[in-house]
Parts: C-alpha cells; sequence; structure tokens
C-alpha cells in the first residue's frame, strides 16, 4: 500500500491550519475539534510521513526543513484538488488561488503590469501581501506563498529555489523643489537630512554601503523607515532627501515634485526577482510562472 493511501485528507487541513497559527489551542479551535484529537491527528500524519514537520520545543512551533517542503506540498496538492471538485461539480466563476508576498516599493508597480498582460486574470484569486523584504523571504521558505518578489538575495540562489530577473532599477537620491521650483536641498548644504532605510534593509544595505564608501560627511540620519512609500512620502513633504526607486518615482520626476541631486556615483542598481520554491507548484501557479517569464519588462 503507498503511502498517499495511509494520509487522510482532514490531516492535511489541520496541518496547514496549525502552520498559520502556530499554536494548537487556536488551530484546534479553527478546525472545530479538541485540541488532543488535533495533536493526535498531526502526530499521526507525522508518523504516517516518517518524519516531524514541527520542531514542538520552540515557542511558537517552528516548522523543520522537511516539513517547510511538505506544507508547500499540501498546500499545492489541496488547492488542484478543490478547484477541480469545483470543476468537475460545474460549480459557476470557479477561480485557482496564486499567494504571492512582495516588498512594500515592489507591489504597485509589479502587480499591475502582470495584470495588464494576463488576459485570464479573473480566473485566478491573487493572494498579495505586501510585507518586509527579509519577511518575504521567511514567507518562502516556510512555504506560506507560492512566489516572492523581492530583490536579489544570495540565500536563494540554490537548488531548493527557483528564480528569473523580472527588471533592474536604479535607486535615485532626490529632494522635493522649494517655492521657487529649485532643489530644497543641493551639494551646497553643510548637512543634507536623509530619510533612510533601515540597516537590515536591501535599500538600507545598497545606501548605507554608498554612504561608508564615500561622501558620508554630506548626510545627517534624521528618519528610517523600511518602507520606501513613507521614505517617499517624507522627502516629498520636504523633510531630507533619500534614495528611491525608479519605478515609483517617475511621475514625480516628471511634473518636477521631486528632483535629482547630482552627486558623484550616487545611482545605485538593483535587481528585482521573483522566486518560487523548485517543488512542483499549484497548477495555477506554474501557469503564472511560465507567463511571468515571457513577460517584456522593458
Amino acid at each position: 500500500m503507498s503511502l498517499i493511501q495511509n494520509i487522510e485528507l482532514k490531516w492535511l487541513y489541520d496541518l496547514i491550519t496549525l502552520e498559520k497559527y502556530r499554536n494548537f489551542t487556536m488551530a484546534a479551535d479553527m478546525r472545530n475539534i479538541s485540541q488532543s484529537s488535533l495533536s493526535r491527528r498531526i502526530q499521526t500524519l507525522e508518523n504516517t510521513l516518517g518524519f516531524e514537520v514541527f520542531n514542538r520545543e520552540m515557542s511558537p512551533l517552528q516548522l523543520t526543513e522537511k516539513g517547510k517542503l511538505f506544507v508547500l506540498h499540501a498546500r499545492s496538492f489541496l488547492d488542484d484538488f478543490e478547484y477541480n471538485i469545483d470543476k468537475i461539480k460545474g460549480t459557476d466563476n470557479i477561480r485557482s488561488k496564486v499567494t504571492i508576498a512582495s516588498a512594500h516599493s515592489l507591489a504597485g508597480y509589479i502587480f499591475p503590469k502582470i495584470l495588464g498582460n494576463l488576459k485570464n486574470y479573473q480566473e485566478k484569486i491573487f493572494h498579495v501581501e505586501a510585507i518586509n523584504v527579509n519577511e518575504t523571504v521567511d514567507h518562502l521558505r516556510n512555504g506560506k506563498c507560492d512566489f516572492i518578489a523581492s530583490f536579489y538575495d544570495d540565500e536563494l540562489m540554490n537548488p531548493q529555489f527557483l528564480c528569473h530577473k523580472i527588471f533592474s532599477a536604479k535607486l535615485y537620491l532626490v529632494t522635493a523643489p522649494n517655492h521657487l521650483g529649485r532643489p530644497k536641498f543641493s551639494l551646497e548644504d553643510r548637512s543634507l537630512p536623509l530619510m533612510n532605510y533601515t540597516d537590515d534593509s536591501y535599500m538600507g544595505k545598497k545606501v548605507n554601503k554608498f554612504l561608508q564608501d564615500s561622501q558620508s560627511e554630506y548626510f545627517n540620519i534624521t528618519f528610517v523607515s523600511s518602507m520606501s512609500i513613507l521614505l517617499k512620502d517624507m522627502i516629498k513633504g520636504g523633510f531630507g532627501i533619500g534614495w528611491l526607486p525608479d519605478y515609483s518615482i517617475q511621475e514625480e520626476l516628471k511634473n518636477n515634485e521631486l528632483m535629482i541631486i547630482p552627486l558623484k556615483d550616487s545611482v545605485l542598481s538593483v535587481d528585482i526577482y521573483l522566486y518560487r520554491s523548485s517543488s512542483r507548484l499549484n497548477a495555477a501557479s506554474e501557469g503564472l510562472w511560465n507567463f511571468i517569464k515571457a513577460i517584456d519588462w522593458t
């Protein structure tokens, strides 16, 4: 008898719920069973699989390395299973689900372009979560999403994941104009108030490397955030200067709401990727992956 014949479907739903809440009491409530029943069913699933899915010695619960991979498979299997059952039943307006986590600064630029090119996008439900860059990587590693849209990451360049470079972008040092339409801040100022990214963010590491290598005497960090959207609002409000990605400031540059500060070598390059697990995803996600790879982003 094959392994799959020994696994009950409800155990997989138990698993997905427990992975979401990382707490037996909360997950049992959501599954409308007792905590002891949930614990027993998860234990039986693990015994059947032959490996532990959860590390129970950590609080909150954490997935084991094998558990991360299995959760991804289980979620993809259930998504396909539910979709195909609805299709067989002839349910109207059935749609498959695609889950994507994206860095805040990328979400508003990438997804209108994807959906604008995808003629049958209404046949899918896109669950897009805009979060911190570091969180996107955790989401992918823990099987919480099908894809992440993020920046180049060495840790994801291994056989466990697949990646596709979507496009390259530039970070420009910008300022708001003053009431005369000239740059509010310029290199003639003794100290430039810098709206900067957090040190652990991808953008922050890029900017901080530049500051360490050259011209750091110009800048005085006065505001820090991991969200480039917030930094853009602060810069447009005239509170300081900062580096912003070109894809997020095209209209502002065109309308002279922001102006580039001509500091030597201050244009920083960034590469944007779509990442996924190398394991098979549900049919809708596999189709989207092939579609996105064919998009011309220029």
